[in-house]
């Protein structure tokens, strides 16, 4: 009989399936589509594409924007307001990097150490369009027929 090891069990579609040690809020977007250093971002990352923490982190982007210059720390404080915990900077930092690589998320150096990150127009779009299907959804749930 032969032994069964998580870490290296395939999908059905066999594809290598993500070892017990892996988290959802720690594991990168889904797409199996990713771009290559040659390649630009892509600009059709679906809102379903991204994590829940992702969404947060654009949203919270987007909210600091016009507030304050959106620097790392920002961003960090301003999620561990709405998390029951706090959040551990590389989680915060590898999906700000992931942001990046789909085109939603900018970075500019602001000092030496320190970037800003800004939300595209792409992801502006994409916020924008969640808007628009959560305000149809409570339309259509508030109707009586």
């Amino acid at each position: 009989m032969a032994t069964h090891d998580a870490a290296t069990s395939t999908a059905r579609d066999d594809r290598p399936m993500p070892s017990e040690a892996t988290s959802m809020s720690d594991a990168h977007t889904q797409s199996t589509d990713e771009p290559t250093d040659d390649e630009p971002a892509r600009d059709d990352t679906a809102w379903y594409d991204l994590l829940g923490f992702q969404r947060d982190l654009l949203l919270v982007a987007a909210e600091v924007e016009g507030e304050e210059l959106p620097k790392g720390l920002t961003l960090k404080e301003r999620l561990e307001a709405r998390y029951s915990g706090p959040i551990n900077h590389g989680r915060l930092y590898s999906n700000l990097g992931d942001l990046e690589d789909e085109g939603l998320i900018e970075s500019e150096r602001f000092d030496g150490r320190t970037n800003a990150y800004r939300v595209t127009d792409c992801a502006r779009e994409l916020l924008a369009g969640r808007r628009d299907a959560i305000d149809a959804a409570l339309d259509a749930g508030g109707e009586e027929s």
